[in-house]
């Protein structure tokens, strides 16, 4: 194959596409160089159009079936469940994660770094009684559902219900709280999140 085919994230997807078989090198260098992203940043935030696509049109088929009444209660299971999961995997990979409202912190970032790239996060607090994370930015779910035309039926901000699945995967004892605002022209969301421990059934405010 030429070199002009070849790029960086070629070669870093070598240990994956290595038993793809193209018939001829001028067929293999014309399909890379046309649908290869160039960069793993255009690979990332292609995956993650694809991600929102596939949540989006399961709730329109839904929709079509059943009725728009039912795809709100389906969205917050689904994201319920992503927060369950992606706790324990985060759990999985750092064993000493704490179980406090820092623990939010971590699964959330590292929801965005292998899930959710649009999204441009600030820890604004940080401690074991209080935590507050602020996320904004281009948000995918907000803009397949306004393609769609069926945002009206969903409730935001979307990932509440995940952060709560992150609470109960956890056992954290903790109340939380969120400040949402959103601009369906540009399709961006801007969310403070605000974790902060329950003591006596109240929350503590430090």
């Amino acid at each position: 194959m030429k070199k002009s085919a070849i790029t960086s994230l070629f070669l870093e997807l070598e240990p994956i596409r290595k038993n793809d078989n193209y018939c001829s090198e001028e067929l293999k260098e014309e399909l890379i160089t046309m649908f290869l992203p160039k960069t793993t940043c255009a690979l990332t935030l292609d995956l993650s159009n694809v991600t929102s696509a596939f949540y989006g049109l399961s709730l329109k088929c839904t929709a079509d079936l059943f009725g728009v009444e039912v795809i709100d209660k389906i969205s917050k299971d689904v994201f319920y469940n992503l927060g369950v999961a992606k706790a324990n995997q985060c759990y999985e990979k750092f064993k000493l994660l704490p179980k406090d409202t820092r623990a939010f912190a971590y699964v959330i970032v590292s929801a965005i770094y292998n899930a959710s790239p649009e999204y441009n996060f600030s820890i604004h607090k940080f401690s074991e009684k209080h935590t507050i994370v602020e996320l904004e930015g281009v948000d995918r779910y907000l803009r397949i559902l306004n393609q769609l035309n069926i945002s009206e039926y969903v409730t935001f901000p979307t990932l509440l219900p995940f952060m709560e699945g992150v609470k109960d995967f956890l056992k954290i004892d903790c109340k939380i709280e969120c400040d949402f605002n959103s601009d369906s022209d540009s399709n961006k969301t801007k969310c403070t999140y605000n974790f902060k421990k329950v003591d006596n059934e109240r929350a503590i405010i430090e």
